[in-house]
């Protein structure tokens, strides 16, 4: 027994004092570093867009990865603590409760910034999985208040302030599956239905017909060459950036289903040939700058969401209680309660 209890106190490779200090700040550690891979994030993360360089491929790559596991782990160090919320006489720990008040914050943090939603396109086809991690997380956090719950200003401003924590790890959400392939296909479908039999999909088609039985032979197919009016793009008449910027946005919509296996027709290919062979080869550059521009945004970022009607009510709402917990947060009294180091957040 002796020779056993030598080895432990032999493999206790962390002193004593060590662990309790880290006992103490962990969650502080862990809250920081999360905000700081969040800073990362939001200067670098739209950088590598037309910046190759090695550096920033390394530090976007690292920070995403690590921001979610990051703060996954706080949410867990405060799902621990909560065990401790009473003190020995019975009154409830008021430095435990503020740490019960950072959820919702690291809510805002798995949402991410709007920089960067994607590190690859295969994060966009895993949006299922991050839509399990919101009910889960979403779950955990209805742990953590009730657990929590006291009554007071803080704990209503902990539900004021998950809802907006709720909302931005939603629309991250959201983003990845609007950017998936199955999403973009649909959308690339829902917009040429409308542009009359010369753009038909004949593979669509082919596929429905023979999945109804038929039994379908593929013979010859003609296309029927739509004319392109070369008189609307001659003289180099797009020459100035906005005007450029209607012109890559509209070849944006529809080469964009390129991305999702989408058979675009000859007309599209006319009317893009014709549009560069009428400027210069510096608009041509540029329009090509800005398409691509426009495609790293869609399936990287969240810009998709502020062409959308519901982003910006809901953008607001969380604003909107965000702002409204600071202010009442700042004026409540209760914060005279916690101890300087649990205030060293606030």
């Amino acid at each position: 027994m002796l020779l056993i209890m030598t080895r432990r106190k032999a493999l206790q490779v962390i002193p004593p004092s060590l662990r309790e200090l880290w006992s103490t700040w962990q969650l502080r550690v862990l809250v920081l570093t999360s905000l700081i891979l969040q800073i990362v994030l939001i200067i670098f993360g739209n950088r590598r867009k037309y910046i190759s360089r090695s550096w920033v491929r390394f530090a976007v790559w690292s920070a995403y990865l690590a921001a979610d596991t990051v703060a996954t782990m706080a949410l867990g160090v405060i799902s621990s603590k909560l065990g401790e919320i009473y003190d020995d006489d019975g009154s409830i720990d008021p430095t435990v409760e503020l740490n019960a008040f950072w959820t919702p914050f690291l809510l805002l943090h798995l949402g991410g910034p709007d920089t960067i939603t994607a590190y690859s396109l295969e994060d966009n086809e895993l949006w299922s999985r991050h839509f399990l991690g919101l009910v889960m997380q979403a779950i955990g956090t209805l742990y953590i208040i009730m657990m929590a719950w006291t009554g007071s200003h803080l704990s209503v401003l902990l539900i004021l302030m998950t809802i907006a924590g709720l909302i931005k790890f939603g629309e991250r959400t959201w983003v990845l599956r609007s950017a998936s392939n199955d999403q973009l296909r649909d959308s690339m479908r829902i917009t040429r239905s409308d542009q009359g039999p010369g753009n038909s999909n004949l593979a669509e088609e082919y596929k429905l017909r023979d999945a109804e039985g038929y039994n379908v032979i593929p013979s010859k197919v003609i296309e029927i060459q739509f004319p392109v009016d070369p008189a609307v793009f001659e003289g180099n008449s797009i020459s100035k950036d906005h005007e450029l910027l209607l012109v890559a946005y509209g070849l944006f919509h529809t080469f964009k289903g390129l991305f999702a296996d989408v058979i675009l027709g000859s007309r599209d290919r006319d009317t893009s040939q014709t549009i560069f062979r009428s400027i210069s080869y510096e608009n041509a550059y540029k329009l090509i700058e800005m398409e691509c521009g426009l495609m790293y945004d869609l399936l990287y970022t969240k810009a998709i969401l502020v062409y959308n009607p519901w982003g910006p009510a809901l953008r607001f709402i969380s604003f909107i209680l965000a702002c409204i917990v600071l202010v009442l947060f700042s004026l409540t009294s209760e914060k005279q309660n916690y101890s300087k180091t649990g205030q060293l957040f606030g």
